[in-house]
């Protein structure tokens, strides 16, 4: 009579999860192996459509870093303090303003000049003036600061900006700025090719206190908007 015996194959599963196998006979009996179903964790099925997507997305390349939104409003805070030097002149603004000091520097020492470069640059984003321009190049040495100036107002074009409006504030003791406030606002002006009515300039002391009251430093602030073209 035919024998049945059963135990664990390790022979391809069939759809219903077992494994079976006849082995023909010489005689009339046969032998049939009967495998147990497949432990779930052994399943060779093919992975799912989740498991694919998750495996495609460990190997794919992390995608480039997106360029800066193209805001219709950017805002720069610039700050310049300068040493002030007897027998140095005292350029402010490009304008040259009688004093018996005058501001220590590689270049012209024009603090609100460096201080609007600043102010636009920040802006925009991009490196300070002293990285642009730095003091360890000798072609800057005794640069008048306007080249600065035309610099940054032709990046704010090219990064397609146009200034909205600036303010300034210049801080120094000495000497006093109001007979050349009206010229250093009108050269400013016409740097940064933009209406005088959109470019406002302050002046304070020190109230004597520290190395700005003393007389011996001058100090500037500015703020600019720039406005999408």
């Amino acid at each position: 009579m035919a024998s049945s015996i059963s135990l664990a194959s390790p022979i391809t599963p069939t759809t219903s999860g077992t494994r079976s196998l006849s082995l023909p006979s010489q005689n009339p009996s046969s032998i049939t192996f009967f495998a147990r179903p497949l432990r779930r964790h052994l399943s060779l099925r093919p992975p799912t459509a989740v498991a694919a997507i998750q495996v495609e997305k460990q190997d794919s390349v992390k995608p480039a870093t997106k360029p800066p939104p193209a805001l219709p409003y950017r805002i720069g805070h610039g700050f310049d303090l300068h040493r002030l030097e007897p027998g140095l002149p005292l350029i402010i603004g490009g304008i040259n303003v009688p004093h018996d000091r005058g501001c220590e520097a590689h270049s012209d020492g024009d603090v609100l000049l460096h201080c609007v470069v600043d102010a636009i640059l920040g802006a925009l984003g991009l490196p300070d003036i002293g990285q642009i321009f730095p003091d360890s190049d000798p072609k800057w040495r005794g640069a008048a600061s306007s080249v600065f100036m035309r610099e940054a107002v032709r990046l704010m074009h090219e990064a397609g900006y146009e200034l909205g409006n600036l303010d300034a504030t210049l801080i120094l003791q000495r000497p006093k700025l109001s007979p050349h406030k009206e010229a250093i606002r009108a050269n400013l002006s016409e740097l940064l090719g933009a209406d005088p009515a959109v470019v406002n300039l302050k002046a304070k002391t020190h109230e004597k206190v520290d190395s700005l009251g003393e007389n011996r430093s001058i100090a500037a602030h500015t703020v600019v908007l720039l406005m999408r073209k």
